[in-house]
């Protein structure tokens, strides 16, 4: 092998381990938390989806009897919010909460350092 493509070789192998070595901020990540409401009462055993529709970054929880639901690790900015439960069956999505299970879904947050608390109210 000549000297050029040695030269070349090392050249690409420095800036492949710098690319491989950079990693996100976790100083940039935040725990998001909120309470989920259905006609007023705690909404149990939903999974709360938090999507951005910019970055493709999501996160989800499950809200606990309460219907208060926690999400760490999530990153700064806009989210649609879908919220869903299974049908007593099991077979679906309950019926009522079809407009909210989607990333259509009409809730939204914004989430900053300053914001990082959340209540939604699913009213059929």
């Amino acid at each position: 092998m000549n000297n050029h493509c040695i030269g070349m070789t090392a050249i690409f192998l420095t800036l492949f381990a710098g690319a491989c070595s950079q990693q996100i901020d976790p100083g940039n990540f935040l725990t998001v938390s909120g309470k989920i409401t259905m006609n007023g009462k705690p909404c149990r055993e939903a999974e709360v989806t938090f999507h951005s529709p910019n970055t493709k970054t999501l996160g989800r929880a499950v809200t606990d009897g309460a219907g208060k639901f926690t999400i760490n690790e999530l990153m700064p900015g806009e989210y649609t919010v879908s919220v869903l439960r299974m049908s007593m069956d099991g077979l679906g999505i309950a019926p009522e909460f079809e407009k909210f299970a989607s990333k259509d879904s009409p809730l939204h947050a914004v989430v900053s350092e300053e914001q990082t608390t959340f209540e939604f109210a699913v009213d059929m």
